[in-house]
Parts: structure tokens; sequence; C-alpha cells
């Protein structure tokens, strides 16, 4: 297969003369589409080089694919993908796509974002198939422009964020204020509705707390779900949902909550919680 015989490099200075050959011949379909060349067709590919990192895919001794990406704030985007028009539809542009979520996820990123043409029907099917979705679309050179991201999980920070919240919830069951706290970052921040509250240190539980919830019936709860929204190394955004419950397991009350789960100081623990 092709796919398993291409092999992939890190672009030299010596190749910009090649990128920019592939990327016509690549994107020469699209001029009778849109009445003129698409920006990859006029880009100075030596330039480029200084500022961009550009994979390339080579099969045998020609090159056959490249991908050519930059970190754009928190996402890394996608400038220009190109693949030789007699290997397109041949996985590729596919492998390529997912070196980018591979580099973004390495280098710490929340995702990965690019835009296209929107008279590029196929472009925006693929990227759709690959988890992409329309972000928004703006006037852009003459055309329409589609904006489309994925974002990009990191599984270990995903695993010790939901680990640190099941500690937490094993120690409100408990009613071990202290046990809580210690999962805790400070300042601590809670969005209760419209209401703003910053607990500064730890032992700002109300007195009385779980006293009040006993009375209300409640006996422990019940986190059925942590969906991840947002995540990074560092940081992971779960909505969660729990219930409260009372005697045998009876649901009192059930909700919805964001929590914000960071990595500070040697450890991972609840930053802020919006209820």
């Amino acid at each position: 297969m092709v796919e398993e015989q291409a092999r992939l490099r890190l672009v030299e200075p010596a190749d910009a003369e090649a990128i920019g050959a592939l990327t016509r011949e690549a994107y020469a379909k699209w001029v009778p589409l849109i009445g003129r060349e698409p920006l990859p067709m006029t880009i100075n590919y030596a330039q480029a080089l200084a500022t961009h990192r550009f994979d390339l895919l080579h099969v045998g001794e020609d090159l056959a694919a490249l991908i050519e990406t930059v970190a754009d704030g928190d996402q890394l985007l996608v400038v220009n993908v190109a693949v030789r028009p007699a290997l397109q539809g041949r996985g590729l542009g596919v492998r390529l796509m997912a070196l980018a979520e591979q580099i973004a996820a390495d280098a710490g990123l929340s995702g990965v974002r690019l835009y296209t043409n929107q008279r590029f029907a196929a472009n925006i099917a693929l990227y759709t198939s690959l988890g992409y979705r329309i972000d928004r679309e703006e006037a852009l050179n003459g055309g329409v422009a589609v904006h489309m991201s994925k974002r990009v999980d990191h599984p270990g920070a995903i695993a010790a964020a939901i680990a640190c919240v099941e500690a937490f919830t094993e120690r409100f069951n408990a009613g071990d204020a202290a046990g809580m706290d210690a999962l805790l970052h400070f300042p601590h921040v809670i969005l209760d509705g419209a209401r703003l509250i910053v607990w500064k240190t730890p032992g700002q539980l109300p007195e009385g707390y779980f006293d009040g919830l006993a009375a209300a019936g409640w006996r422990r709860s019940t986190y059925h779900d942590k969906r991840v929204v947002l995540s990074s190394p560092n940081k992971v955004h779960l909505l969660v949902d729990y219930s409260r419950d009372g005697e045998g397991g009876a649901v009192l009350s059930r909700h919805a909550n964001l929590w914000i789960v960071t990595f500070e100081d040697g450890r991972w623990g609840v930053k802020q919680r919006s209820y």
C-alpha cells in the first residue's frame, strides 16, 4: 500500500522549491472552480520555511505529500496540506492530519484548527469525517473561508484529573472537609449561579454544611458522568453529572456542573467549580 511505503521526514532548506511545485500541482484543480489561484499556490516557501513547520512524506525518492503547521495561541494551525494528484485518495492526507494532532498534543496545545474555501466541498467533507467541526465562516480573498477545529485530548492529564475528582467525591461523602481541601487549589473559585465566591485559603466550607445536607435527607452524592470539555497537559475541564442521593439510593436531585482541574505545585487539584 502507498501509505505503508511512505516515509516521513522534517523539511530542509533545500526543499523549498519542491514544496512550491507540489503545492501548485495539488491545488491546480481548484483554479477553474474559484477563478484564481488558492493562497497556498502564491506563497514564497523559502520564506515560509523560516517560521512554519513542514513535514514531508516521500514515496520512494519522490515527494508525495506535505503538511505545513504553526502554533497559533493554544491551537496548532494547519496552514497547508498538499498531496500529489496521482496519490490522492490513498490515505496520505489523513496520515498527515493525524500527525498534526500528535504535534499539537506533544506541544501541550488544546487542539488543531484550519480553514478552507467554502467551495472546496471535498476538503470540508474529509475534515468533518476526521472529527473537525465548523466553527465559523468569514469573507476572505473574494470568497468564503470555513474555519474548522478539533480538540486534542491528553489521556494522562484526563485520567489524573478524573482521579482527583473521584477522590474529592470520596472525601465529600465521608464529610471530611480537610480531605476535600487537600484536593483543591487555592485561591479556589466557585461560580454559584451568578454569585462569584473565592476561597483564598482552606477551611472555608460553612460550619454545619453536612448537617444541613443530612437534615434534607442527603446520604451521599453519586457522580454519574465526567465528560471532558477541554484538556491540556496541565488543565482539564470536566462537565460533571451527579446526583444527591438519600436512603436506599433514592435520587433527591440531579445536577450538571463544570469543574476545572489543574496541575499546580506538583499535584492535581480542583481549581474552579461552576454550579
